[in-house]
């Protein structure tokens, strides 16, 4: 970190640089670039010479183009070091900016990511960045990591890299030899369930990616070439992250499952069960699967022999994303079906029961449909709710719930990690007036209260458990 290659060509600082702004998140300024309401974000941490460095920011605003929300935090405090004052004491900069505490800052900013809803988040690092990004990679921090001609990284700390990584080096570079990098890489070639990827560029020096002339055509064909297979890597790595979670194991989809029946209620398809002169309802809110989805109705009925009116209704108006189609769009599907969409629909149908006789209801929701819960928590429509495996809440949805609601995550959930939820039942904890109950199910992955298999006992049990605490809650406050 203190060697000459790292200090080679700096850049020209420019705080006005770039098409962005300057935030504060997480307790650190950061130059802010891309869809502010994106679910998808990018964290790129600086070298040596900071986050106003213009070709790094520039870099932001290419990789923002393509959808996701990109954070350059200033991770030195507004301190980059100065490599023309002889004075510097580089080892004492370093030890006061040390790649361990560049670690730790980065976490309150990814929490404050999460809390902006964010599902996914990769993070790519430029040398003292890039030994940066290889420890966020040792958690679940991140979803994927690029490290670009990378500072000091060990073989213990890739043996404990956890999530998809790729590493671009320098053929040209003393700090981090292509020898090193290529050993690292067949490190990470044999650990199971990480994907890797390790590429060294020819005839280029380190730091090649972010300090190159533009007056050199060959240089700018180099760095070029590293931001595109970055972004390919992000696109793999980082944009199917939150639709895998809520896609996978799709149930076997039929119209005719359950003992109750098909109806029509507030202008929707639902399917009903349960005494039908019950005055007291629950609305069970799918995931993207819709209510055709037989371990949901199957649940419906255990729910609706507790007494309850049990609806399921259509959000999706028979319109499911197709998985047999390649390359789903699957974001385009979701700003089709979004969940003010469906908390909207789900107020006719709630007026429906009210004119049924119905006088109390409660609310269930499941990833897409644990939002819409949330939403419908905000007003009197509803006395109660609950939310398992839920898809991107914000602080700003919990700081506004008024009725009792539980919140049911996952241990393994990248979507909603236990974390967020447990923070997320700090804050309703500090309301007056508003019962609130949090409880991570361990060893339990996302969707497992719905998309379980019947042949996994161990899965089959832990469904259950949720749907009996859920029972409770419903029973407590809307009976």
């Amino acid at each position: 970190m203190a060697s000459s290659q790292c200090l080679e060509n700096p850049p020209s600082l420019d705080s006005t640089s770039g098409i962005g702004s300057v935030q504060e998140l997480g307790g650190l300024k950061a130059y802010v670039t891309g869809p502010q309401d994106s679910k998808l974000a990018i964290l790129l941490i600086h070298d040596a010479f900071g986050y106003e460095a213009p070709k790094l920011r520039k870099l932001a605003d290419k990789v923002a183009a393509n959808g996701f929300l990109v954070v350059v935090p200033d991770f030195f405090y507004g301190d980059p070091i100065d490599p023309d004052n002889p004075k510097v004491d580089r080892q004492a900069w370093l030890k006061a900016h040390s790649m361990d505490k560049g670690c730790e800052d980065a976490k309150p900013v990814i929490a404050a990511l999460r809390s902006k809803g964010v599902t996914s988040i990769g993070a790519a690092g430029f040398c003292w960045g890039g030994v940066v990004v290889v420890k966020l990679a040792m958690s679940n921090d991140i979803q994927a990591g690029v490290v670009l001609h990378p500072g000091p990284i060990t073989e213990d700390d890739i043996n404990e890299v956890i999530c998809p990584i790729a590493i671009l080096g320098a053929e040209i570079d003393r700090f981090s030899p292509p020898e090193q990098l290529k050993h690292l890489g067949e490190i990470l070639s044999t650990k199971s369930g990480v994907d890797s990827f390790v590429k060294i560029f020819p005839g280029v020096n380190h730091g090649w990616a972010v300090r190159y002339s533009d007056d050199d055509e060959s240089a700018v064909k180099s760095a070029e070439e590293s931001h595109e297979d970055m972004l390919n890597w992000f696109t793999k790595y980082v944009k199917p992250k939150f639709r895998s979670l809520c896609l996978e194991n799709p149930p076997n989809l039929s119209s005719t499952s359950g003992i109750g029946s098909v109806q029509e209620l507030g202008g929707l398809k639902a399917y009903v069960t349960g005494p039908q002169d019950s005055k007291l309802a629950i609305l069970l809110i799918s995931d993207v699967f819709g209510y055709e989805a037989p371990n949901l109705r199957k649940l419906a009925d255990k729910v609706a022999a507790n007494g309850f009116l049990v609806v399921v209704p259509d959000f999706f108006y028979g319109d499911l994303l197709d998985l047999g189609i390649p390359n789903a769009d699957w974001q385009s599907w979701l700003k089709v079906h979004g969940t003010d969409k469906g908390c909207e629909d789900a107020k006719p149908v709630i007026s429906a029961l009210r004119s049924k006789g119905v006088t109390s209801i409660g609310a269930a929701g499941f990833c897409w449909g644990g939002v819409v819960v949330v939403k419908l928590a905000r007003s009197d429509d509803i006395q109660a709710g609950v939310v398992l495996h839920p898809g991107p809440i914000t602080e700003d949805d919990i700081n506004e719930v008024k009725c009792p609601i539980a919140i049911l995550g996952a241990e393994i959930d990248n979507s909603s990690p236990p974390e967020k939820v447990k923070h997320f039942g700090e804050i309703l904890s500090a309301k007056s007036g508003v019962d609130s109950f949090v409880k991570i199910y361990p060893g339990v992955s996302h969707g497992w209260t719905v998309r379980y298999s019947d042949d996994d006992e161990s899965a089959v049990k832990s469904a259950e458990e949720s749907h009996e605490d859920m029972l409770n809650w419903f029973t407590k406050y809307v009976k």
